[in-house]
């Protein structure tokens, strides 16, 4: 009788895993590496956003000053609107209060 090497099938089945292994893992690198530099261009581009709003604050202009005869915008007033038109409830925590004169 011819005996027959049955070593053959076991050793194909673990080199085709190992090269599926080895192309999986290249695939993840890929996919890793590319990720990294989308990373790395998000942080550049939130630094340069950071450092343009730092320059807008910087470049505010402080609250314009009272002109004299005319309200001071940076004050609140209380306005006494007891029996005008109103609408909404009385117990609302912010009221606006326009004056118009129709001449």
């Amino acid at each position: 009788m011819a005996q027959q090497s049955s070593a053959g099938p076991p050793i194909i089945a673990a080199l085709v895993l190992g090269v599926a292994l080895v192309a999986s893992a290249l695939i993840v690198k890929s996919a890793v590496d590319k990720t990294t530099a989308q990373l790395s261009g998000i942080k550049l581009a939130l630094a340069d956003t950071k450092q343009a709003l730092q320059n807008v604050a910087q470049a505010r202009p402080a609250a314009a000053p009272a002109r004299a005869g005319r309200p001071d915008p940076n004050r609140n007033y209380k306005i006494d609107t007891a029996g005008s038109p109103a609408k909404g409830p009385a117990s609302a925590k912010i009221q606006l209060v326009e004056f118009s004169d129709f001449q």
